[in-house]
């Protein structure tokens, strides 16, 4: 008796960690997308740029792997927005490459809109 409820106290504080782990996980990740953001719109050079949005993308990437739930049920899922958000940084980065900083700039703009609509449809807050 005492072992199987020692077990279920162990599992439930497992489960209880992991949680609270996934969720710091994605918190982390909002964290270094605005970080990146922020220093995406400062880099006066390509490589400076570059590297902000390769965080971003990768914070994004991991981010996505979090099914989250909206508010709204007509709001679009998670997956779309991530996915949005990927293609905003992916067209950005293209106008970096091509060495046009400032255009990528004004690109980048969309990436804030994208990320505003996700906030507005899961932020709990």
């Amino acid at each position: 008796m005492i072992k199987k409820t020692f077990t279920t106290v162990m599992l439930s504080a497992a489960l209880s960690f992991s949680s609270v782990s996934f969720a710091g996980t994605l918190e982390q990740n909002m964290m270094t997308l605005g970080k990146n953001f922020k220093m995406f719109n400062k880099a006066d050079n390509q490589n400076d740029a570059l590297q902000a949005l390769d965080n971003m993308k990768a914070a994004a990437l991991d981010a996505k792997k979090v099914k989250l739930k909206a508010h709204n049920a007509k709001a679009p899922s998670s997956d779309a927005l991530y996915d949005q958000l990927l293609a905003e940084i992916d067209k950005t980065r293209l106008l970096v490459q091509a060495g046009q900083l400032e255009q990528a700039k004004v690109e980048g703009k969309k990436i804030a809109a994208v990320k505003d609509r996700g906030h507005a449809a899961y932020n709990h807050h």
